[in-house]
């Protein structure tokens, strides 16, 4: 509406230039939108019938380009104004994606031209409209001709671009810049070791890798290897070994990213050398501070079952993180779920979480006894809510007798969680469920109905009795 105000009275048009010259993608697109809704009135009447001058030439153009009439699209994005004022950038950029055939083709020559004379901050606007555009079914014009643009762009435009608060524009920027010829190595190699998007880093990264590889410049490769991230480092590494120098890969194999552990054993395997044994031999000897869960992991990854023995040690490392990780690690070699189970008592919920995780297929390796004293009150919450998830998977009956019997408990937490998974099992699960409880447990669970009655509902507790088969009267 302040758009329409200043298109009819010249009403603050320059605050509201002002406000559309920093407006950002989401904005531009809404204001198309909302401006080619017919119901928009100012005065009471359509904004397309005022038959006002109007008194802002700039603004005018705008609300005729995004028009719901197409000829009015057509006729304002023809118009010289919409080709040499860069605040109107945006509104073109969304015309060359527009339904009509006919504004679409008379839009793009004309962003064509207003793109070769747009100063940075229309550009970096036109380029956060055309990407927001991208995926559209006709979006990828804009995307093109901006990318082009770029491209082209003095190199200070291209350097703000690269910096832009917008990611999209930030990667379109990038990529433009590594196609365009202009980039030089030491600024692609500060980009990959410095900038915050991974994207944008690997994009650079990958320019490098592709000339190292090239010109053999290992240096180059070692770098990244040793500055970069995890993924820079996975490209480095892959091209030293294309280089023939897998031996690389044995300072990498006890990193902390997955992938980068992957790689280098895939390296050393390709340097004829085993990194199970590497691994066991880094866990037997004395172990730098903060390797322990990375040599742990590695060696969960690709060690054997007899490693089981060597990696048992480590379920009673002082570090939570590393107890976590021998609990996967020993679990993965097939190692008995029987020293595992007896964690879920653990003080550290990432540990809990690792065993909960472990024994996800294995619904018995926990005797209901030991499960049901760990949801006792004094025990911590991570370590009840453990024993509940343990419980609910032992069998149907088993699971509505923890969830009934939790309703009513003094941790709301669990409390809310058994009362969600009752109502969910009454409606989904209850008909599959085809093996009657046993008299005793019909019994314990009437009880619980009636305890919980006032919690659940009277209906829900009549729907658990009905399924059970029992009646108010035989549970009490």
């Amino acid at each position: 509406m302040r758009v329409i105000e200043a298109v009819t009275s010249n009403q603050r048009s320059d605050e509201v230039a002002a406000m559309l010259a920093v407006a950002g993608a989401k904005t531009w697109i809404g204001l198309d939108r909302a401006l080619r809704t017919p119901a928009v009135v100012h005065d009471g009447r359509p904004v397309q019938t005022m038959d006002r001058p109007p008194a802002d030439e700039r603004l005018s153009q705008l609300v005729a380009a995004c028009s719901p009439d197409g000829r009015r699209r057509e006729s304002a994005v023809a118009d010289p104004v919409m080709c040499a004022d860069g605040l109107l950038l945006p509104v073109l950029v969304l015309r060359t994606a527009d339904w009509v055939p006919q504004v679409r083709e008379r839009a793009r020559p004309t962003l064509a031209a207003a793109l070769r004379s747009a100063g940075p901050a229309a550009l970096s606007a036109a380029a956060s409209v055309a990407v927001a555009i991208g995926s559209w079914a006709r979006g990828g014009h804009a995307l093109q001709a901006v990318a082009g643009a770029l491209c082209t762009a003095p190199d200070e435009v291209l350097a703000s671009a690269r910096r832009h608060p917008d990611i999209g524009v930030r990667r379109l920027a990038y990529r433009s810049w590594l196609s365009s010829g202009r980039s030089r190595h030491e600024e692609v190699m500060r980009a990959a070791l410095g900038e915050h998007d991974g994207v944008c880093a690997l994009r650079c990264a990958q320019w490098l890798v592709s000339d190292a590889v090239q010109d053999r410049r290992v240096d180059v490769l070692e770098r990244l290897l040793e500055q970069g991230s995890a993924k820079v480092g996975v490209e480095a590494l892959t091209a030293l070994v294309r280089l023939g120098r897998p031996e690389a890969g044995v300072a990498h194999l006890p990193d902390r990213s997955a992938m980068m552990r992957a790689t280098a054993q895939w390296a050393v395997r390709r340097a004829d050398r085993s990194s199970a044994a590497i691994y066991r031999d880094a866990l037997a000897g004395d172990r730098p501070p903060g390797r322990a869960r990375a040599l742990v992991a590695g060696l969960g990854e690709c060690g054997t079952r007899q490693d089981v023995q060597v990696l048992l040690p480590f379920l009673e490392h002082p570090s939570p993180r590393v107890r976590a990780e021998a609990v996967r690690a020993v679990r993965r070699l097939g190692g008995s779920v029987l020293r595992i189970s007896g964690m879920l008592a653990d003080p550290a919920p990432v540990v809990v979480r690792a065993v909960k995780q472990a024994l996800r297929n294995e619904p018995y390796a926990v005797p209901a006894a030991q499960l049901w004293a760990l949801l006792d009150a004094d025990s911590l919450p991570h370590v009840r809510l453990g024993a509940y998830d343990q419980l609910r998977m032992k069998d149907t009956w088993t699971r509505v007798h923890v969830d009934l019997h939790l309703v009513a408990a003094r941790d709301r937490e669990l409390s809310n969680r058994a009362h969600a998974d009752l109502t969910d099992w009454s409606r989904h699960s209850a008909a599959t469920a085809y093996r009657t409880p046993t008299r005793e447990m019909a019994l314990r669970l009437g009880q619980l109905i009636d305890t919980a009655e006032a919690l659940i509902g009277a209906q829900h507790a009549h729907q658990l009795r009905w399924i059970l088969g029992i009646n108010r009267e035989h549970s009490s």
